[in-house]
């Protein structure tokens, strides 16, 4: 990562709107995260596994028929905003989730028993959405929901100042789809994979995290074992109760070379004094 050694130039970058979104599993021995793993050639966080997720896009819009949302922007707004600490937007963070899903793993999120299609349809209408169909318009012609009412808060990470790129990311959980099989769609994402949180933090497991997704990975930990306050029902339980995820700020420690040292967080000595001067 580059250094931005003026302030004035650090506080010009963009700060975009993002969603990324958590799909939990009860696994053979424990829950499970699907994991997607970014390709090589991504402009952002290349060849790490994340969770899916991307940039809110001006056609992440509720849809204003009746019955293609489960929920209306003021239900979102008072469940998801207030939740998140969103002055506004809690609609759009939504969408994009879905979309995300369905657009890097091919997860359409929320579909009822009466909605699954064979894998063949699903691919087609995933290719419109690559197309540059919006989420909304493949909703209504194919007769599906937009169920928003399952995406649960979980957090809200800010990209540190200094950063070339930054984004405000909203995290939500939501349970995997029973009747759906997650794919890749080859461009984005390359590989995915259903994780145990306890098993990818391990020193030696070889996979590429980033310094967030490590951190929420973490927060995975307390669902993850065998006792019944564990599994997916246990943690979708304690999302529906969490009120005012303050957004978490890390800051960047930068060597006098311009290479990150260390990323810090509120509380970490060093942390008051970091970032670009």
């Amino acid at each position: 990562m580059n250094r931005i050694t003026s302030r004035q130039a650090a506080l010009a970058v963009p700060v975009r709107r993002a969603t990324t979104t958590l799909i939990v599993r009860d696994g053979p021995a424990s829950l499970e995260v699907l994991m997607v793993r970014r390709s090589l050639q991504a402009s952002f966080m290349p060849g790490s596994y994340v969770f899916p997720g991307g940039a809110v896009d001006a056609g992440d819009v509720l849809p204003a028929a009746p019955g293609l949302c489960d929920e209306d922007a003021a239900t979102l707004e008072q469940r998801l905003g207030r939740a998140l600490q969103l002055a506004d937007g809690a609609a759009a963070h939504a969408l994009a989730g879905l979309r995300e899903c369905f657009e890097e793993c091919g997860l359409w999120l929320g579909a009822d028993t009466a909605e699954q299609r064979p894998a063949a349809d699903w691919a087609a209408l995933r290719r419109q959405l690559h197309g540059g169909a919006t989420l909304a318009a493949l909703a209504a012609g194919a007769g599906l929901v937009l169920r928003t009412s399952r995406l649960r808060p979980w957090a809200r990470w800010v990209t540190p100042l200094g950063a070339p790129r930054r984004f405000d990311t909203v995290f939500v959980v939501a349970p995997a789809p029973t009747d759906q099989a997650p794919e890749v769609d080859a461009g984005e994402t390359t590989a995915l994979a259903w994780v145990e949180p306890a098993q990818v933090l391990l020193p030696g497991s070889g996979v590429p995290l980033e310094f967030a997704t490590r951190a929420v990975l973490q927060t995975l930990l307390p669902f993850s074992g065998t006792e019944d306050a564990s599994g997916t029902a246990a943690l979708l339980r304690h999302a529906e109760t969490l009120r005012d995820l303050a957004p978490v700020h890390p800051r960047l420690d930068f060597g006098p070379d311009g290479s990150v040292r260390r990323i810090l967080m509120p509380g970490d000595a060093g942390y008051d004094e970091a970032g670009p001067v």
